[in-house]
């Protein structure tokens, strides 16, 4: 009798990772961002350089992006944004292109993209990244 547990093979195969955050297109003029839209939201600015910051971008803007690990890179913000799960429930995710040639997704509501403004330069010096 074999009593050795049985293999699971999707975990060997990598077939048990979770699934992609799927992302759909988004009319921004019927887009409704919820309790973010209110106005203490917009004008307030966050304490720190990852904190999650619901704002609202458009194409050209210049911006700070976290790269995969702890980087920040200068970026700009190319096209129209996409509709998907962040920390903070559904929110919009920007296009972003920086450090030349990389491309990426990135949602202000999980704190990995901020405008380019003196406020965020100062929390990116405060936190060693500049």
């Amino acid at each position: 009798m074999n009593t050795s547990p049985k293999m699971d093979l999707r975990s060997i195969m990598g077939m048990d990772r979770p699934k992609p955050n799927p992302m759909r297109y988004v009319n921004l003029e019927e887009w409704d961002d919820g309790i973010y839209s209110d106005i203490a939201f917009q004008e307030a600015e966050p304490d720190a350089f990852d904190e999650p910051w619901p704002y609202r971008f458009q194409h050209g803007d210049c911006v700070w992006v976290r790269s995969t690990g702890y980087y920040w890179y200068l970026g700009k913000v190319s096209g129209q944004p996409k509709v998907g799960q962040t920390m903070m429930g559904d929110g919009l995710f920007w296009s972003v292109m920086y450090h030349r040639n990389k491309r990426r997704y990135v949602a202000p509501l999980n704190g990995e993209v901020k405008p380019d403004t003196p406020h965020t330069r100062q929390l990116l010096e405060e936190a060693g990244i500049l």
